[in-house]
């Protein structure tokens, strides 16, 4: 799970007990704050804490910009209609919370301080998993694995299955999900950072984009907008690892294999089964080697249900499909990268 660590410095104590207030009421793990009303209490503690941002006022900016090693400066604008002169990245002091966290967590993925609209070079490492024969333990081999890398990297799981189950499993709820995330980037001036912050929630360490509530919402996405959707996860997520879920193959699916380090094939024993997993990987041969050069063909060892089956992830992190996935498939954090 990413985990943003941040100073805030300034010298209206209340505003501060504000923020901390609100990471708090949101039950909050993406962010983790420390406040500061004093320069010299900062400077005690900046090495010890390890800030991957400052946030100050005006008031510490002289004082402090000097000296806060590798993190992100950001100044605390109060009232200030147009943008420092000096380039630096800057967050408005009086607007929602919310919007605040945003606006600074886009700002962190960002490579330098002169390019405010750009994102860093380095990608995140994609893992896609499809199973043709609608595999019922598709998503519990994904989300089993997330776990698995989500142990020494930063994990984001994406689930483009409807009708997962995934809810039930999580025991979650989401009042925006990935159906929201794609509409933002169909208008104009998106920041696809922010929304992803936005949408996105944890479960127990990895991130994850709540799966469509309403499957149609997945129906509606066409072609340019999945591939808008999987280069920007690619590319301006933030994250080390992108698991995408699939749950059906769309127009275009072939194309975007490339964008994939590592694809798995699910299968199932039976003829009729085999049968369907040759014809998807067929279809997949036809686009060109690069297509099939990450292609994994796999067939998943059989689960065994522990009593009342509580929550069929615990069963399988620490089970079959987990020690699978550690012993088996180039083993544990290194899934799909080292041969």
């Amino acid at each position: 799970m990413v985990q943003l660590k941040i100073a805030f410095l300034d010298e209206e104590e209340a505003y501060l007990e504000q923020l901390k207030g609100y990471l708090i009421r949101k039950k909050e793990k993406f962010f983790l704050i420390r406040t500061y009303t004093c320069t010299e209490c900062f400077l005690e503690s900046r090495e010890r804490e390890g800030f991957d941002a400052v946030v100050m006022t005006t008031g510490f900016w002289d004082a402090v910009k000097d000296f806060v090693g590798p993190a992100k400066r950001v100044l605390f604008c109060e009232g200030v209609e147009k943008a420092p002169q000096d380039g630096c990245f800057y967050v408005r002091k009086y607007q929602s919370a919310e919007k605040l966290f945003c606006q600074i967590s886009a700002m962190l993925w960002q490579e330098e301080e002169e390019e405010l609209r750009y994102f860093p070079q380095e990608s995140a490492r994609m893992v896609g998993v499809y199973s043709p024969v609608h595999h019922e333990d598709q998503m519990l081999f994904s989300m089993t694995m997330a776990q698995i890398l989500g142990e020494t990297q930063k994990v984001l799981y994406v689930n483009l299955m409807d009708h997962s189950g995934f809810y039930g499993l999580t025991k979650s709820e989401t009042d925006e999900d990935i159906g929201d995330l794609v509409y933002g980037m169909m208008q104009s001036g998106h920041d696809f950072a922010a929304g992803l912050h936005r949408v996105r929630q944890s479960y127990r360490n990895f991130d994850y984009i709540p799966p469509a509530v309403n499957p149609e919402h997945l129906a509606e996405i066409s072609k340019p907008l999945y591939e808008k959707l999987l280069a920007a996860l690619k590319g301006r997520s933030g994250y080390e690892v992108v698991l995408v879920d699939f749950g059906t193959v769309f127009l275009g699916f072939a194309e975007m294999m490339p964008l994939f380090e590592c694809f798995y094939c699910l299968g199932k024993e039976g003829t009729v089964n085999r049968f369907r997993t040759e014809e998807f990987l067929s279809y997949l041969g036809k686009e060109g080697d690069d297509t099939m050069a990450h292609m994994n063909r796999l067939l998943l060892p059989g689960r065994t249900a522990g009593a009342g089956e509580a929550n069929p992830l615990d069963n399988s992190l620490y089970g079959g499909i987990g020690d699978y996935i550690r012993n088996d498939l180039y083993g544990g954090a290194g899934i799909g990268y080292g041969q």
